[in-house]
């Protein structure tokens, strides 16, 4: 991963920073689905999340996204689903202590995340319009809509 990135600041997600014993943890919420950064989660359990983990987890549960930093520069980052947290937490990085770290990732941090997200208008916001007698998924993202290639092509196709 490419830790300075050098795109627009408005191609990145804002984390949501959230602190447990002095050491971060970035979350996001993507079409609202909590997603975690790696790499915080591994200095947070004292473990390293390396490919060979990663690649037992479902596809669904990993995946990268550009991060605005405290720097405010964009940073790929490795970030992780609340289930293949959960996953890892179990099977992986089993220890007493993660009982506490999850219970603290379900009772505090997804809401505070969740309620983050209905406050604050910079993070992307998924929401159900009518199209040509259908329903279209779209994505609202810092003052734009955003519609996916494959939907925007079928709704031509049926307009036309």
């Amino acid at each position: 991963m490419n830790p300075a990135l050098s795109f627009p600041s408005d191609s990145a997600l804002i984390p949501t920073v959230f602190i447990r014993h002095h050491r971060q943890l970035r979350a996001v919420l993507i079409e609202q689905q909590a997603w975690f950064v790696a790499g915080d989660l591994a200095r947070l359990t004292n473990s390293h999340i390396n490919e060979r983990i990663v690649h037992k987890l479902d596809a669904d549960q990993h995946r990268t996204a550009l991060l605005l930093n405290s720097h405010g520069e964009c940073e790929e980052e490795l970030l992780l689903s609340d289930s293949g947290v959960y996953a890892l937490l179990m099977v992986n990085f089993y220890h007493p202590e993660n009982r506490s770290l999850r219970q603290w990732l379900s009772n505090d941090v997804l809401p505070a995340l969740r309620d983050a997200q209905q406050h604050n208008p910079h993070l992307p916001r998924r929401r159900v319009a009518p199209a040509l007698g259908r329903e279209l998924g779209l994505l609202e993202w810092q003052g734009s809509v955003w519609v996916r290639l494959g939907d925007a092509v079928r709704m031509m196709e049926i307009g036309s």
